[in-house]
């Protein structure tokens, strides 16, 4: 595949805070800037019709979308037009049809759930099985995280780069991060600032969400053994933090095909990969950006 190129918007640092005697690493943004944009996005394009597609018709079948008093879901209209719009021009019909969604009743949940999700997790297996690389995924993710922006209505907040700010830590008690490097480039590459505190226990989290301002806090977790953990940590940082709207996911071996287990510990919700885990991120951080705290 053609190689693009990565670069960092500001530079990597570490600080301590009150009471955390460990390092916590903030790294910026990383800009995609591929040289053959263009066939990227047709590659992404035939691959979208091909292989995503079909697999979102298979779980929703070809009915178009519910009216009535019914909750609405997605139908093969919709899921057709979502495929053209990750990978087309960022234009008012785009705009329009995704507002139009909303006007029609669906709510961002059932966006999230039912199309953009499954969309993201579909690219980071593609991705997994090799048939496109980490640049394609930068691409189709960040034209899902737009998708996001404009029906939530965030063109009407002001600029928020700044709190585009992710805390991603492992399980207090887990001795492995288990693909934590890999979840924060992919946060990195959609625009998000990234903190990290190998080791940390639940009062250095605490602290940190106590003297820090961030989106979202992620937490990964590899089996049962540290639930308790995760329960009474994700408890402890909705309590301290400095954001009240603050959203926690959680993810790792521990949520795989269940993802009932991430409302059980009080999380917000569970991806199944690294791209899902960045178009949730964006949900969640939704409220935070209407919120003024």
């Amino acid at each position: 595949m053609a190689k693009g190129s990565l670069s960092s918007s500001g530079t990597e640092f570490t600080t301590r805070f009150t009471d955390v005697p460990l390092e916590v690493v903030f790294e910026p943004p990383i800009h995609v800037e591929p040289a053959d944009i263009d066939a990227r996005v047709d590659r992404l394009a035939a691959l979208i019709a091909d292989k995503v597609v079909p697999r979102l018709l298979g779980i929703y079948g070809d009915s178009p979308i519910a009216g009535g008093e019914q909750v609405l879901h997605p139908g093969s209209l919709e899921i057709a037009e979502l495929s053209r719009l990750v990978v087309g021009p960022d234009n008012s019909d785009a705009m329009d049809y995704i507002l139009g969604l909303k006007d029609r009743g669906v709510s961002l949940d059932t966006l999230h759930v039912e199309l953009l999700e499954p969309a993201a997790r579909h690219l980071g297996d593609l991705w997994t099985e090799d048939r496109i690389d980490f640049l394609d995924v930068t691409i189709g993710v960040r034209r899902l995280q737009q998708l996001v922006h404009v029906f939530a209505g965030l063109e009407q907040v002001p600029p928020y780069d700044n709190k585009r700010r992710a805390l991603i830590v492992s399980t207090p008690g887990e001795q492995h991060s288990f693909g934590n490097t890999m979840i924060q480039r992919f946060f990195r590459s959609s625009g998000w600032h990234v903190g990290s505190c190998p080791g940390a226990e639940l009062q250095h989290i605490t602290a940190i969400v106590a003297q820090e301002w961030f989106g979202i806090v992620g937490f990964s977790l590899s089996t049962d053994k540290h639930i308790d953990s995760l329960g009474r940590t994700i408890e402890a940082v909705r309590r301290m933090s400095l954001n009240t709207s603050i959203g926690i996911m959680v993810g790792g071996p521990a949520f795989a095909g269940r993802p009932e287990l991430a409302l059980e510990v009080g999380a917000d919700g569970t991806a199944a990969n690294a791209p899902a885990a960045v178009i949730l991120a964006k949900k969640l951080l939704v409220p935070s950006l209407l919120t003024v705290n």
